[in-house]
């Protein structure tokens, strides 16, 4: 039983994390708009000097290259963690529709990582200081960067839907367990 423990609290990794990185990409660029409306003094003067369009150039610019780096750490760190809440589910647990959601999101993040990130970094840094968004390297930006949002709501949809029927098959475990197992299991608890 431990291993469904184990399982589910890789899941917990999985949609918290994918969850905490929607909240840290969309953050980092409203960040932008937030400095510069109400700067300290010092930054105040530097924004002045740059002048107000190259100023929000270069901290959006900065947004995205903050955000390149967390999407591809975390990207990595979907995949460690995928592949070992797959193994679980296939080697230990042995459900063989959870291994196949669990390795899809695996996949899906392998296609992130060697497909759409290195697309998506290259061109947001060839359109970083262009002002503006009517031209071709911005507009395939923007539609790998809306195929990047999508395959990560999919993972997410995957992530739960392995937790959640891996939490319903757990409890139905439980329920159909017969109450002197569950002694015998308290006891070897309370004694070890």
């Amino acid at each position: 039983m431990h291993y469904h423990r184990i399982a589910a609290f890789l899941c917990g990794c999985l949609i918290f994390g994918g969850l905490f990185m929607i909240f840290v990409a969309t953050e980092n660029f409203q960040t932008v708009d937030s400095v510069l409306a109400s700067p300290p003094r010092e930054a105040a003067q530097m924004f002045q000097t740059l002048g107000a369009e190259k100023s929000r150039l270069l901290l959006r610019y900065l947004a995205g290259e903050e955000n390149q780096l967390f999407f591809v750490a975390w990207e990595w760190a979907q995949i460690a963690l995928g592949i070992a809440l797959t193994a679980i589910l296939f080697f230990a647990i042995r459900r063989w529709l959870l291994t196949g959601l669990a390795g899809g999101m695996v996949l899906l993040t392998l296609f992130q990582r060697f497909g759409v990130t290195p697309q998506m970094i290259a061109l947001g840094r060839s359109i970083d200081f262009e002002t503006g968004t009517g031209s071709v390297g911005y507009n395939q930006f923007m539609w790998l960067h809306g195929l990047y949002g999508v395959l990560e709501v999919v993972k997410l949809v995957l992530v739960m839907a392995v937790a959640g029927l891996l939490f319903f098959w757990s409890a139905q475990a439980r329920r159909r367990r017969p109450r002197s197992q569950d002694r015998k299991a308290s006891e070897l608890t309370a004694t070890s």
